[in-house]
């Protein structure tokens, strides 16, 4: 029928995008800067949905993001995503993309080690089954860096940095290819580099991203 199967699903639904589907783009869609409202909203939606273990597991994930902001609570939201990984997703060899998109939404709750055997998974999942999805590659390899340098694993952020720069250029991501520049500049201690490219994403008006790249220059530098 020359359709793709979402295709196929979308117009015998009437030409209207089905209830999962809706969630996992408004999931997909969050910032780092959504308030808690929102989250509670996405959150209540989702629980509505039964019999659906990947809307399950962003539930979780959801769950987690509202206690982030609680001082006496990021262990706790730790404990709730990391089974995602621990009890279900380590055990199977071939990733989906949403699988591969709830694990980068989670790298940060778990331990260097842990974070970079998941990481490895997901780069041979998107190298051997899913070479197009060049984007979800991209936004795996800025996470590694940014785990790097948190190790103060500087020389290794920057290699990966600068091997992603060429990808980013590809699919044009220029706000992306300034925050690598940047943390290039925050790995080699150039603070006034860095300041510049975050200053060239408040120009491009992606002022929400700059704010956040604006702290990482005050934390490592």
């Amino acid at each position: 029928m020359g359709l793709t199967p979402n295709e196929f699903e979308y117009i015998s639904n009437s030409y209207q995008v089905g209830t999962k589907d809706q969630l996992l783009y408004r999931f997909l869609n969050l910032d780092d800067n959504v308030d808690q409202e929102e989250i509670n909203g996405l959150l209540q939606d989702c629980l509505f949905v039964k019999n659906d273990e990947d809307i399950k597991r962003i539930a979780i994930i959801l769950k987690s993001l509202l206690l982030v902001n609680n001082a006496a609570a990021p262990a706790h939201a730790r404990e709730l995503v990391q089974p995602i990984w621990f009890n279900y997703l380590r055990n199977i060899e071939v990733f989906t993309i949403t699988d591969i998109t709830i694990l980068n939404s989670i790298l940060f709750a778990f331990d260097y080690q842990t974070a970079n055997e998941i990481i490895t998974k997901i780069i041979t999942n998107l190298d051997n089954r899913y070479p197009f999805m060049k984007e979800l590659k991209a936004n795996t390899l800025i996470n590694q860096a940014i785990i790097q340098m948190k190790e103060h694993q500087f020389k290794s952020a920057v290699s990966i940095l600068n091997s992603l720069q060429p990808l980013l250029k590809s699919l044009r991501q220029y706000d992306k290819l300034l925050v690598a520049n940047a943390r290039i500049a925050i790995c080699q201690n150039d603070k006034q580099t860095a300041l510049e490219q975050v200053d060239l994403l408040q120009k491009i008006g992606a002022a929400k991203l700059a704010k956040s790249l604006k702290q990482e220059v005050k934390q490592f530098l």
